[in-house]
């Protein structure tokens, strides 16, 4: 909302209660009262007509007399009644607003921390029984409050132009990696926090969730520029292969047609029986083989060949696992 929306509405809300306490006004003694122009609150009032309960059906609207304001320049306002004294929050709507406040607090710093204070002290002051909230205990997990505090260590190196040093927990292979990073970029995608960084023991851009991060040390080493790479926009999700991947082609069956609308693909061909022939590009063998495992036996690799073979490899090895021995 911009600044004159604001204050247009905050004109209306203090018009109304005063024309419902003191009947009808004229123009120019409502103008002089809110410290505005006369003109300007005509134009309110031409807002105000398209404001109301839900619904907007007639009963709901509230109603201005726009004969009396014209002709007579009188202000004369109907169906407002809920708007008869100046609204102010309940005790439990301060309560709600105030816990949430505090939530925030526990993991806030700096500016935001200041700001979140300046709010807590004017809601409790302003709201109906404020004070009831003041008693109410905020207790965050510890792990909310040490994920806002690697983002803010993230963030400081981030601006400060340092590289990071991370022990990061790589699920596929269980185990943690140490490696250096030149931060790019703090993003959040589909609940998710993220680090956008160049990546020095993968000498290229990676994406590190931050909940994986193990331990995270600041360094005093200036992060290294690279101004041929753009952080990834992830408005579209994660998943997003470069335009030098390997291109693999896959078979599915009707039962793993969801592939081709859930992963961008480069192609799609329709076959008999309802199957699917598609082109995508791969950044990482390793995630290809979880999800033709995940898809078997309704998807197949056409080629290349390599990946056909490894995936045949990777079925057998799991297939070996139910098998019992000595049978």
């Amino acid at each position: 909302m911009s600044a004159g929306a604001k204050e247009q509405v905050g004109r209306l809300l203090a018009l109304v209660p005063l024309i419902q306490r003191e009947g009808d006004m004229r123009l120019e003694d409502a103008a002089r009262r809110l410290g505005v122009p006369p003109e300007q609150l005509v134009a309110d009032l031409r807002v105000l007509i398209y404001c109301g309960w839900p619904g907007w059906m007639p009963g709901d609207l509230i109603e201005v007399d726009l004969d009396a304001l014209d002709g007579d320049s009188v202000i004369r306002i109907h169906n407002a009644d809920y708007l008869g004294t100046p609204l102010r929050l309940s005790a439990a709507e301060a309560s709600a607003i105030t816990v949430a406040l505090r939530t925030l607090r526990e993991s806030a710093d700096g500016d935001t921390l200041d700001s979140l204070d300046r709010a807590l002290a004017k809601i409790e002051t302003v709201a109906e029984d404020g004070h009831q909230a003041a008693h109410v205990e905020v207790r965050v997990p510890p792990g909310q409050r040490e994920g806002a505090a690697l983002r803010t260590r993230l963030a400081a190196a981030l601006s400060s132009g340092r590289q990071v040093r991370l022990t990061y927990y790589v699920p596929a292979r269980d185990e943690n990696t140490e490696r250096t990073v030149d931060p790019m970029a703090l993003v959040d995608s589909q609940g998710m926090a993220y680090l956008q960084a160049w990546c020095h023991v993968a000498n290229g851009r990676r994406l590190f969730r931050l909940d994986r991060i193990v331990a995270d040390e600041t360094l005093d080493s200036a992060a290294e520029p690279h101004p041929d790479v753009e952080p990834v926009d992830l408005a579209d999700g994660l998943f997003r292969p470069e335009p030098d991947n390997p291109l693999v082609t896959l078979r599915l069956a009707p039962q793993a047609r969801w592939v081709a609308e859930y992963y961008p693909v480069e192609a799609v061909r329709e076959r008999r029986g309802g199957k699917l022939e598609i082109d995508l590009r791969v950044a990482d063998s390793r995630w290809l083989m979880r999800l033709l495992l995940r898809l078997s036996p309704y998807a197949e690799v056409l080629r290349p060949a390599e990946y056909a073979e490894a995936f045949t490899a990777a079925a057998q090895e799991t297939l070996s696992l139910y098998r019992v021995p000595g049978a």
